[in-house]
């Protein structure tokens, strides 16, 4: 009998100690605005409620800062609203997919051009193409808008890989944020931007790209040129509180904040 209250008390003094690490850590956050502001922030008081362990600083500094910030072991994780390059990829990061978002070509709602195709939008942000009436539309000159072009910011490398063929940006008015930028085209008839499709909003619609739509489906699929995955990004194989958070955002609970700005993974 002693000897079996003896491992009850042990097993519970055990448990007690896993709920005080739970507790007792915290994690710490960089990487995008898209990932930190729609996920993370959503995530985070149910994650703790749920587990015991807290997020004690989210940034939002962009992809490439954020993820240099985790490989440099100053923070627990990064998101990173992109594919990893393959330099990035030496460097053995563990990631994990959590959903997928697209960048929405933005124009003012009252621009008549219904759609462009790869070779328009690069001519556009390559600094070839200056007034809309030579992709189609009305004589107005174009104001192309972007993220800073060296802030590091997923949006802006994404957008030269895949559309200008890493070539350079023409010119273009750089603003903090792509949501800045959203705002812009809402406001001023000839802007165009590339943003999150989760920073659609009244005064701007997003166009179709050679044909294909945003849609989840298209998104999904990868159909849609501008598709990208959402990832978390960690130094190593995470443990403790970070794998609990990793875990945590796969789970259905998890996937339902996904899919309140993008598509889920699963």
């Amino acid at each position: 009998m002693n000897g079996t209250v003896g491992k009850m008390a042990t097993a519970a003094a055990l448990a007690l100690a896993l709920a005080a690490t739970a507790r007792a850590e915290e994690l710490t956050y960089d990487g995008a605005t898209t990932i930190g502001g729609r996920i993370v922030k959503e995530a985070a008081p149910a994650f703790q409620a749920k587990t015991g362990v807290k997020f004690a600083d989210i940034r939002m500094n962009g992809a490439g800062k954020g993820l240099k910030a985790v490989l440099a072991g100053e923070v627990a994780v990064a998101g990173v609203s992109r594919s990893l390059s393959n330099e990035e990829l030496k460097q053995r990061p563990y990631f994990q997919i959590i959903g997928y978002d697209a960048l929405g070509v933005f124009v003012h709602e009252k621009n008549p051009v219904k759609a462009l195709s790869k070779a328009q939008l690069k001519a556009i942000f390559g600094g070839k193409v200056h007034n809309w009436k030579e992709v189609g539309g009305p004589d107005l000159p174009i104001v192309a808008c972007s993220e800073g072009l060296q802030s590091g910011r997923a949006t802006v490398e994404t957008f030269k890989t895949t559309v200008l063929d890493g070539g350079a940006y023409g010119p273009v008015k750089e603003l903090d944020d792509a949501a800045d930028c959203v705002k812009l085209v809402a406001s001023t008839p000839g802007a165009v931007a590339p943003a999150t499709m989760a920073y659609a909003s009244a005064g701007v619609r997003a166009l179709p790209l050679d044909g294909v739509k945003p849609t989840p489906e298209e998104i999904r699929a990868g159909s849609y040129l501008l598709s990208r995955p959402l990832l978390l990004v960690a130094k190593a194989r995470p443990t403790g509180g970070l794998k609990q958070f990793f875990d945590y955002m796969l789970s259905a609970e998890g996937q339902q904040v996904v899919k309140k700005s993008f598509v889920a993974a699963r």
